[in-house]
């Protein structure tokens, strides 16, 4: 008898789940009713926005421009045009021209262009924030000129230009040191934090055989969401290895006459705030364990079995990356842009001080760093 319960009562669950299955569509795009935008870029002119989607669409493959609306972008993908007071009204005017309703649910990339980075970035980055649909761990980029043209370059393999742009600034490069990458959600709390301090890659393209290419190797550093400078490449690594833990980042540095690479396969950084009177200090330990991985010249056979490390080449790393951690600072101090978060640190552990240093400590702050290189055999 127990046994025929429980077959019914199986059934009865099946025959539940079948209905449900056949009689609801469970919420899901139809993807010939709209546009799948995938990267947006932010355009600011005379108080409008202008607003350029990547949109993959079955209705774009193959087709042609119309009056000027859509560009064709890639094979499947077009770039698609909108201005507005406001980044939804820039929105609802590309649905305007095009009859596409764009969903933000795939979008994961926000290009900003120097139009917008010139005033509060928030200006357009808080529709992104409140929009429901909008995933607000998408990456963010500053751009080297406009951002719309970002979106309608070539780049080789004649792959989606957003997925060429996400390759450059994901978190591959970010292990290596290449790049800061950045989120919408964590330069918003950069943003909404004490210091206002945050940063993003600064996007750059050059045109190559086969097409054009990007690189992100800079960082645009913003203050209450306006651009207030950027870091070079040297600066940008120097940075990255206190900030973010590498692993297979590579090193060049001059010594013994030659050129010699290190590889870095971890770095293990410590960060220790404190306040003496008037004076707020900030230490930094970092030891970096790496391999020499090679010499622009030929070595013996010793060397290329690497049983031979030279601790001179260590020394000279470690002197190197300090200095440039140091320059990283003084540039940053000398723009009052808080690199290390030291006044979120006061306001956490010396809350005792905050009111009194908060507006004039990023000026009286003094940076102490140790560096270590350490070889792995």
């Amino acid at each position: 008898m127990r046994s025929k319960r429980t077959i019914v009562y199986y059934l009865s669950i099946l025959s539940v789940l079948i209905f449900a299955f056949f009689t609801n569509d469970f919420n899901l795009i139809n993807v010939q009713k709209t546009a799948i935008v995938t990267a947006i870029a932010i355009d600011r002119e005379d108080g409008d926005f202008s607003l350029t989607a990547l949109v993959a669409s079955p209705a774009s493959e193959g087709s042609n421009s119309q009056g000027g609306q859509t560009e064709q972008s890639a094979d499947g993908y077009a770039t698609v045009s909108g201005t507005g007071s406001t980044i939804a009204e820039a929105l609802e005017n590309i649905n305007a021209k095009t009859g596409w309703y764009p969903k933000l649910i795939f979008c994961r990339l926000l290009l900003l262009g120097e139009g917008i980075c010139k005033g509060n970035v928030f200006d357009g980055l808080d529709y992104f924030l409140q929009n429901e649909y909008a995933a607000d761990d998408c990456l963010l980029c500053a751009t080297d000129g406009k951002a719309s043209e970002f979106l309608s370059a070539s780049p080789p393999l004649k792959t989606a230009v957003s997925e060429a742009i996400e390759k450059v600034v994901s978190d591959q490069p970010k292990r290596v040191g290449a790049v800061l990458t950045n989120t919408l959600r964590t330069f918003a709390i950069s943003y909404f934090s004490a210091g206002n301090s945050g940063y993003m890659p600064l996007l750059k393209k050059a045109k190559e055989e086969g097409g054009e290419v990007f690189s992100a190797s800079e960082t645009a550093l913003f203050i209450n969401g306006k651009q207030v400078g950027k870091l070079d490449k040297a600066s940008t690594f120097a940075l990255a290895c206190v900030k973010n833990p590498l692993r297979l980042a590579s090193y060049t540095v001059e010594g013994m006459g030659q050129s010699n690479t290190l590889v870095v396969k971890n770095n293990r950084r410590k960060q220790k705030f404190s306040v003496n009177g008037n004076q707020p200090r900030m230490e930094i330990t970092l030891t970096v364990f790496a391999d020499l991985a090679n010499r622009s010249q030929s070595q013996s056979l010793d060397g290329l079995s690497g049983r031979a490390q030279d601790g001179a080449i260590y020394t000279v790393a470690a002197e190197r990356l300090q200095q440039q951690i140091e320059e990283a600072f003084a540039y940053c101090k000398s723009i009052e842009f808080d690199a290390f978060d030291a006044i979120g640190k006061l306001q956490k552990y010396e809350n005792e001080h905050f009111d009194r240093l908060k507006d004039s400590l990023i000026k009286r702050l003094e940076l102490s760093v140790s560096v270590d290189f350490k070889p792995i055999r």
